[in-house]
């Protein structure tokens, strides 16, 4: 015991006494979680701006122009009485759809022939043409149910209700905080712990810390602890996020923990690997750096996991952030529990056992050496 509590103090003055180390493990989460702030502050996005050509200036037509700026995805930035240069409008980079309201718009809907609105959709931004979409039909079919019903027509033959459920308001902040999470811990853990590592290597200490472990395990244990020590400071800080982001804390806590210590640990002996095979500072963030996007990518973060090919799927499950953004996010969004997510911690397990011994192996290997 004596020689263990050694280890942790002898840790944590080389953790104080690398200045990079303090700044990633202290400094990086704050710095991250300001900047997440200010780039996702709303949540979601709102007021996209969008041109409307109104070719009939009838009351109608202004009523729907009216009824696009009330809704607060959308703010009508310019209408038009005639075409305009629709590849210029787009490309200002300041519209996000086009609208075009044919002559005779009023005189057609009292006529009952049905006229024709045509939009038109600046898709190279898929996240706000969504938005942008998705306000125009509420506008539109909202209008179109109102004169329907006060002309007397025939009413549609069906009516569809749609219910967004878990994530009603689309909010893309609580979409994407299971990822930033994980790249957050990631970022932060992973190198610190490979930068420990190399830095016995680097400082000619490695001997040192050897003799001083009597056995792998507790060589491990004592370059381990005090960074999960210290990454309990780091999750109350992500908390604090929780509440300035205005996000719910998920419903099974303690779970949610579970899953995140699982993660914080199998990323940690990744951190091992790292340092221990490249035994330079320098190189062990390069190494972590390239390997850190595909894991990100393959992660399912955005594009479901489940729909990869096989290849890709195999490949995702070789990294720690692939079974915790998908396991998080169903407890967070979902609400969910364990039994939900049996899968992914099961995986989780996994990894941890895997890397944990590949960690051994090699330190094993560079004790002999």
């Amino acid at each position: 015991m004596k020689d263990l509590l050694f280890l942790f103090k002898r840790e944590f003055l080389l953790f104080f006494g690398n200045k990079i180390m303090v700044v990633l493990y202290i400094g990086g989460p704050i710095l991250y979680g300001i900047l997440f702030g200010i780039v996702f502050s709303k949540g979601k996005l709102t007021e996209l701006p969008i041109v409307v050509i109104d070719k009939d200036s009838s009351p109608t037509s202004n009523r729907l122009i009216d009824m696009l700026n009330d809704n607060e995805l959308l703010k009508v930035s310019a209408v038009k009485s005639e075409n305009v240069a629709m590849k210029k409008t787009f490309m200002s980079g300041k519209t996000y759809a086009v609208i075009s309201i044919p002559e005779d718009f009023e005189a057609r809907i009292m006529l009952k022939t049905r006229p024709e609105i045509s939009v038109y959709i600046n898709n190279s931004n898929l996240l706000a043409s969504g938005y942008a979409q998705r306000g125009i039909l509420a506008v539109t079919g909202t209008l179109n149910a109102v004169l329907t019903a006060t002309s007397g027509r025939q009413p549609e033959a069906f009516h569809l209700n749609t219910f967004r459920l878990y994530n009603p308001a689309s909010n893309y902040l609580m979409f994407v905080w299971p990822s930033y999470l994980a790249i957050i811990l990631q970022s932060v853990i992973m190198v610190v712990i490979a930068l420990s590592f190399a830095a016995e290597f680097e400082n000619g200490t490695f001997k040192e810390l050897t003799f001083k472990s009597k056995s792998v395990l507790m060589l491990i244990t004592g370059k381990v602890i005090p960074y999960w020590t210290m990454a309990i400071g780091l999750l109350c800080i992500l908390g604090i996020y929780f509440y300035f982001f205005k996000l719910q804390l998920p419903e099974h806590l303690g779970q949610a923990l579970l899953v995140t210590a699982l993660f914080i640990a199998t990323i940690s002996f990744q951190g091992i690997i790292a340092g221990t095979l490249f035994k330079s500072q320098l190189k062990s963030i390069q190494f972590l750096m390239v390997l850190s996007l595909p894991s990100y990518i393959s992660s399912g973060f955005s594009w479901p996991y489940e729909s990869y090919g096989w290849a890709a799927q195999t490949f995702g499950a070789l990294f720690p952030i692939m079974p915790f953004v998908n396991g998080f996010r169903i407890l967070f969004i979902e609400h969910g529990n364990i039994n939900h997510i049996t899968n992914y911690v099961t995986m989780q397990l996994i990894q941890l056992i895997v890397y944990f011994l590949i960690a051994t192996v090699l330190i094993r290997y560079k004790k002999a050496h």
